[in-house]
């Protein structure tokens, strides 16, 4: 398959993915009693409410090389909201890799559905290989997106659990906004390639795991 047939596949479900988990952070907020997401119109799974301008951008440009990466418009909240605000923030943060992972387990179920169909009704061989590449590629990228937010830098979500779990004296370090400028210089300079290819990696061997189908193909 090439790349600008591959865009039409990875593109719409890695939207959907980014749109869940972003989804995922507002609803926490939400039930945790802060009202901004609502207030905001982020309470909502259309994505083009969760849409970031270079988050974007990168998910068109990596779905056209053919693996899919990129992020949402950052969950808005208020702490003063909160019945206990480090805690609540933690809550909120890990509620996005959550759906990932959520999501990744809905994807393989889907595909274990899918598979045997070939063998019960008429459907085009064709047709059951995308939707099984539909499967693989939606299991691959929240599997990459679950364990890339996981990472404790700002302003990843990994950053907010580390900040809850570290002494209160190291959290400003923790949250200071410098590394989020630390972090872009990464992603510009092509170093968290280096992190996004293991995690490329190791999804696809979860694919291996969780359906037992040869994932050689899907990345091709």
């Amino acid at each position: 398959m090439d790349n600008l047939a591959k865009i039409f596949i990875i593109f719409p479900v890695l939207l959907l993915s980014v749109a869940i988990h972003e989804f995922a952070h507002c609803w926490t907020t939400d039930r945790l009693g802060d009202d901004t997401p609502r207030l905001t119109g982020r309470l909502t799974l259309n994505p083009l409410a969760h849409l970031d301008p270079l988050g974007t951008v990168m998910m068109i440009v990596t779905s056209f090389l053919g693996f899919g990466f990129g992020w949402g418009k950052p969950a808005r909240f208020n702490p003063d909201n909160f019945q206990n605000p480090p805690r609540d923030r933690m809550l909120t943060a890990v509620a996005g890799p959550i759906s990932n992972l959520l999501q990744m387990l809905a994807w393989a179920s889907l595909g274990l559905l899918i598979v045997p169909l070939q063998n019960m009704i008429h459907l085009s061989a064709n047709i059951i290989g995308v939707c099984i590449l539909v499967c693989l590629f939606g299991m691959q990228i929240n599997g990459v997106l679950a364990c890339f937010n996981l990472l404790p830098v700002f302003p990843l979500d990994g950053h907010h659990i580390l900040s809850y779990l570290a002494p209160p004296a190291l959290r400003p370090l923790i949250d200071n906004p410098i590394w989020g400028l630390v972090f872009l210089i990464l992603v510009f300079s092509g170093a968290t390639s280096h992190i996004i290819t293991p995690l490329i990696n190791l999804a696809t061997q979860t694919t291996r795991f969780m359906v037992g189908w040869p994932p050689d193909w899907l990345l091709r």
